[in-house]
Formats: structure tokens, sequence, C-alpha cells
């Protein structure tokens, strides 16, 4: 159950940190105030140096990548509650938003992208990795 529910909320945030991208700070804006989260829950703004130039190709990926990641990341959170989506759609949904979320990341990378970059990696890690189930393994006898 605890286990569950950290899913839900690393889910949750992932779908935020990710939309966030659709409106960014204004540049020499600064980050937001500490309580509401600052740069950490708002990770893009208009003057960073971003791989891809400002225009063209990044004004459309950026709409398409975070919008994609968190309606992705929302549905897994669907499936983890079994919400109108199906469960066996849950790791899917998982590996595809938090892929769209690393490549927006990593066109927008800046000192903010620790936290969403962490998100999707802890994400990967407890939807990829095989269950410990605690059971004693099986010894073929040869």
């Amino acid at each position: 159950m605890r286990k569950r529910a950290t899913i839900l909320v690393l889910l949750l945030l992932g779908a935020h940190l990710n939309l966030t991208a659709l409106v960014p700070a204004a540049a020499g804006q600064g980050p937001p105030p500490w309580w509401v989260g600052g740069g950490l829950l708002w990770p893009f703004f208009l003057d960073t140096a971003t791989l891809l130039s400002e225009g063209g190709l990044r004004d459309v990926m950026t709409p398409i990548l975070g919008i994609g990641a968190a309606v992705c990341l929302l549905l897994a959170a669907g499936a983890l509650l079994g919400w109108v989506v199906p469960r066996a759609w849950f790791r899917g949904l998982v590996v595809a938003g938090a892929v769209m979320s690393i490549v927006l990341q990593v066109v927008w990378i800046s000192g903010w992208a620790v936290l969403p970059l962490a998100v999707d990696l802890a994400l990967l890690w407890a939807t990829i990795r095989p269950a410990h189930t605690g059971a004693p393994r099986r010894v073929s006898a040869t």
C-alpha cells in the first residue's frame, strides 16, 4: 500500500512538472516564491540556454512532449487506481511518460531539471525492475 501511494505521488508530481513547460517563467523573472515550490516545482524559464534555439523545433516539441508526458502519467495513475484505464497498461504508460519527460528535460536542461529527472528515473526504476517477492528461488535438480 505504501509503495502504491509513493508511486501515485510520483506520477502526479511528474505530470505537474511536465505541464509547467507550457507556461515557462518569463526571461529574467527568476524562480517563483519558495512557498509555491520555487524553481523545483516550476523548472522552465524562457531565458534557459536550451539545446534547441528558441522558436521552430523547440516551440513545437515542448507542448507535445509536455502534454504527452503528463497525459501518460495521469493515465498511469488511473491505471494504478483501477479507474477507467486497464491496469495492464500501467507499465507502458509510465515508460512512455517518463521517456517523453526525459527528452523534454534534456532539451530544457538546467539545474532545475534535477527534480523532474529524478522523478522520471524513480518511476522507471519502480516499474521496470522485477518485483521482489521474497519467495525462495527454485533450484533445479540437475
